[in-house]
Order: C-alpha cells, then sequence, then structure tokens
C-alpha cells in the first residue's frame, strides 16, 4: 500500500467515495487500484470510457470531464454518473440520448463557483433556473453538484470555494423531489481533497497524485 492511499484512506475513512481518474493511464496501472477493491473509475474523454469499457465487468465508470453533446450517446451507455453536466444544451441532449436508450441517466449539476473563465458550470445565480429547467426532462436523475476548487495556492480561498458548494447543496436538499435528489457532493481533487472532505464532501476524484506514487 501505497503512501498516497493510505492518506486518503485515512482522511476519507468509510463516508467518502473516491473515484480514481484513471485518464491518459494503461489499464495496467490501472489494475492496482482495482486489485485493491477498487471499481468507481473517472474519465475526461468519453473515448478513453469507450476503449476501456471491457476491461472488467464490474467497473463502474464516470464521466467527469467537459461532456460535448455528439459524445453523449457513449456516456449514456457506458457511464454510471456524468459528473459534468454543466449547461442547458447538455441538459437536452442527454434526455434524448437517455429516452432514446429507455434509461435514466444520473447526472451532477456542475457550478463554477470560483467563477473562474477556464472552467465550466452553472452560476449560483442559475440555481432556481437550473432546479426549474431539469425537471422539464423525465429521463435525467440529478443526484448532486459537482464542483472544483479554483487555481490558487491559497487554502482559505479554496475552502471558501467548497463551503459554498456545501451551502448550495444544502439548499437543493431541502427542494428534493423525484429525479432530483442530494446524495452525491463531489468535490475534491489530488490537491485538495483533504480542505473538500473537512468541508462536506461526500465523493472525491483523485488521479494524478494516486498514480505518481504507483
Amino acid at each position: 500500500m501505497t503512501q498516497i492511499i493510505e492518506r486518503i484512506e485515512e482522511v476519507i475513512q468509510d463516508t467518502v467515495q473516491l473515484v480514481i481518474v484513471s485518464k491518459m493511464r494503461t489499464l495496467e496501472e490501472m489494475e492496482y487500484y482495482y486489485n485493491r477493491g477498487y471499481r468507481d473509475f473517472g474519465e475526461n474523454k468519453v473515448q478513453e470510457i469507450v476503449k476501456k469499457k471491457d476491461w472488467h465487468a464490474d467497473v463502474r465508470w464516470h464521466c467527469i470531464g467537459r461532456l460535448q453533446t455528439n459524445k453523449v450517446k457513449d456516456v449514456v451507455k457506458h457511464c454510471c454518473l456524468v459528473h459534468s453536466l454543466s449547461r442547458y444544451e447538455l441538459m437536452e441532449a442527454i434526455e434524448k440520448e437517455a429516452c432514446k436508450q429507455h434509461k435514466i441517466m444520473p447526472c451532477l449539476l456542475q457550478f463554477n463557483i470560483a467563477e473562474e473563465e477556464t472552467k465550466t458550470g452553472f452560476m449560483l445565480s442559475e440555481m432556481q433556473e437550473v432546479y426549474d429547467t431539469v425537471q422539464q426532462y423525465p429521463h435525467i436523475h440529478i443526484k448532486g453538484i459537482m464542483c472544483m476548487g479554483p487555481h490558487v495556492e491559497d487554502p482559505k480561498q479554496i475552502q471558501e470555494v467548497f463551503q459554498e458548494a456545501k451551502k448550495l447543496f444544502d439548499t437543493y436538499k431541502t427542494m428534493e423531489r423525484e429525479r432530483f435528489t442530494m446524495e452525491h457532493l463531489s468535490m475534491g481533487m489530488s490537491k485538495d481533497y483533504e480542505i473538500a472532505v473537512q468541508e462536506g464532501s461526500t465523493m472525491i476524484r483523485v488521479g494524478r497524485a494516486l498514480f505518481e506514487e504507483v
């Protein structure tokens, strides 16, 4: 057991789910964590999911990157969860494809809480509009929210963004209804997962730190 996985397991205990980000990693590298009992793997690019989908039948694939509408078909077919539902046209595309495949697609709403131009996602000011819009799509099940920490070194700034995400999560929890349930707060990556867990994350997405240690 490497030092980093020991540390992560110590931090998350049994209360936070670890999604192993396997982008640009070989199946041989990923096998290390599969053999440790991990089954949730996240990919930024849909073509990587398609390429790796037959690796092990019990692996659960997470789409964590910016999703183009022309890639939705494969995501609906192969993924257990879309973390990056970040715009209205994507909602419509997922709805249409999920309907075609006779599925209800689990998704997380991605919010750009840090308001960084390099990041995608809804703004906090759109909270109600997003909620109202997604009710129109019966083949989408919103199961929580996802956000990314700001690209800064100051832990306090990162903490503030995660605190805002938790507030949004809690607010939406009071608004739950069929196909809109707050089960996952996906925030925290290699450099900031400890802060995220402290602020209420239920799911972290870690890749670089894990594979640098293998």
